[in-house]
């Protein structure tokens, strides 16, 4: 993980890339959203990913439908995470997309970041 030269895009994931967001990345509280920052752990390129509360505010529509199960602990939420790295074009990656094409998950602690 070297900031000196871009990796190729590669889309993947690896056990070792959520242990090392666990440990690196810093989480900011916003109210109806969580931001986690930190060195993509592939690319080790600084990131940061949005963890959305919820879309809208405004008047209650009434009963929401029931969410699907979320792949949680009893202490938090998995959330999967992805690079979004901008400011450098990977070789081979989309155009469309930022990022190294690395993806992890990590769970967010029941009352994390406030």
């Amino acid at each position: 993980m070297t900031t000196s030269e871009p990796l190729a895009y590669r889309r993947g994931t690896d056990p070792e890339y959520g242990r090392l967001a666990a440990e690196t990345f810093v989480l900011e509280d916003f109210g109806s959203a969580l931001v986690l920052s930190g060195p993509c752990p592939r690319c080790g390129r600084p990131m940061e990913f949005p963890v959305v509360g919820r879309l809208f505010r405004g008047e209650d529509p009434g009963p929401a439908a029931p969410a699907p199960p979320e792949p949680d602990t009893a202490r938090g939420r998995a959330v999967v995470m992805y690079c979004t790295v901008e400011d450098v074009r990977y070789e081979g990656g989309p155009e469309d997309a930022p990022g190294c094409g690395a993806y992890w998950s990590v769970t967010v602690l029941d009352g994390a970041g406030g």
